[in-house]
């Protein structure tokens, strides 16, 4: 491995840490600015909180090591690193919140840790040097919201755990085309980042990402849409990377059953983290539902309709 997919591992590491540390924070300061039983609750209340406050930064900082891991590394190598953040959140949600750490929880975190090491040694990924045209830039951005429309309007048919599989799933699309993107303006030959209209598409994708996860998290429930995206993302991830930049996978028929045991081992702990009582905290508690939530409940009390 090249001294370049080192240090995107080693930064990507970096970057779901801190992901996970700021999924703790957020999670602490909304229950302790709005969560129950607490006087004057409100979004005012929120944003004056510092634990939050910290936490938003670390998730601003998360995204740039992201994005510097992905200047260093190939999608193939960075993305499947993502699901690491639900490694970290038990010891910080432990540390800082008090919650339990079972010893299921330590198995799923060892099996996903193995399971990406493992992975990523016998898949040996190499970097591309592909370099797509703006015709199929334009086709990629299309077809990945296309998917990600079509799997939203079949899962507003379905049940509600179904509904939430399938919302995961097309928030993995999106999810993997930012990273996409990312690597397509960090590598773009058309002048700085800055001049780069990759880098506004990349806002664009990053900013629907928020909104859509939103959706996902709202419709069903987080233990069962959060496995579909963590899952959905980097398998997506890998599978674009491979088809625009050209990154090579090592194909042998050893390798390839090596890899199939560890996306099932991986697959496996991160369905068991969503379990995971610390996970589900950090994760569930979102933000956005619980801002939704405090600003009905303080419109009820004034006797105004809650908007919708």
């Amino acid at each position: 491995m090249q001294q370049g997919e080192m240090i995107a591992i080693v930064v990507m590491l970096a970057s779901s840490a801190c992901y996970a540390l700021s999924y703790v924070l957020q999670h602490k300061g909304t229950q302790a600015s709005i969560g129950e039983g607490v006087e004057n609750a409100g979004v005012g209340r929120l944003v004056r909180n510092p634990i939050w406050l910290i936490g938003i930064v670390l998730f601003g900082t998360s995204f740039l090591l992201h994005l510097v891991a992905l200047s260093f590394g190939s999608v193939s190598v960075v993305q499947p690193l993502i699901v690491t953040e639900l490694i970290f959140i038990p010891p910080f949600a432990a540390l800082i919140s008090k919650a339990r750490i079972h010893a299921r929880d330590w198995v799923a975190i060892l099996s996903v840790a193995a399971g990406l090491g493992i992975f990523l040694i016998a898949a040996a990924p190499e970097e591309g040097s592909k370099e797509p045209s703006t015709a199929v830039w334009i086709i990629t951005f299309f077809v990945f919201y296309a998917i990600c429309g079509l799997l939203m309007l079949i899962g507003s048919r379905l049940p509600i755990n179904p509904r939430a599989a399938v919302a995961g799933t097309a928030v993995g699309f999106i999810n993997a085309a930012l990273a996409i993107f990312a690597k397509g303006a960090f590598e773009g030959n058309t002048g700085s980042i800055f001049t780069n209209p990759l880098s506004y598409v990349t806002i664009f994708i990053a900013i629907t990402l928020v909104g859509l996860t939103a959706l996902a998290f709202r419709v069903g429930p987080i233990t069962t849409s959060s496995p579909a995206m963590i899952a959905a993302t980097p398998i997506i991830s890998v599978i674009a990377s491979v088809i625009l930049f050209g990154e090579t996978l090592n194909t042998s028929p050893i390798a390839i059953a090596i890899i199939v045991v560890c996306v099932v081992v991986v697959g496996a702990g991160v369905y068991a983290l969503t379990q995971s009582e610390a996970v589900h905290a950090a994760l569930d508690d979102s933000v956005e539902s619980e801002i939704g939530e405090a600003v009905a409940e303080h419109e009820v009390a004034k006797g105004e309709t809650p908007q919708t």
